[in-house]
């Protein structure tokens, strides 16, 4: 899927909003498929973002401090 920024975006913030974390595994793809990105802190209107099909997985145990 590709996605045209808006002026202000940012590259965490666009991968949370879309796989719903920012997993290692998840964001270190994401990174990988916008390499072009990298260099920027904010997005300009127009760049291109690209989000690869990534396997979230959602069975992490959650540990509590007081468990």
């Amino acid at each position: 899927m590709k996605y045209l920024a808006k002026d202000g975006d940012m590259l965490d913030m666009l991968c949370y909003k879309h796989y719903k974390t920012l997993d290692n595994d998840v964001y270190s793809e994401f990174l990988r498929e916008n390499e072009h990105l990298l260099n920027k802190n904010t997005l300009q209107s127009g760049d291109i973002v690209f989000f690869p099909d990534i396997e979230v997985k959602k069975d992490k145990k959650v540990v509590y401090l007081w468990d």
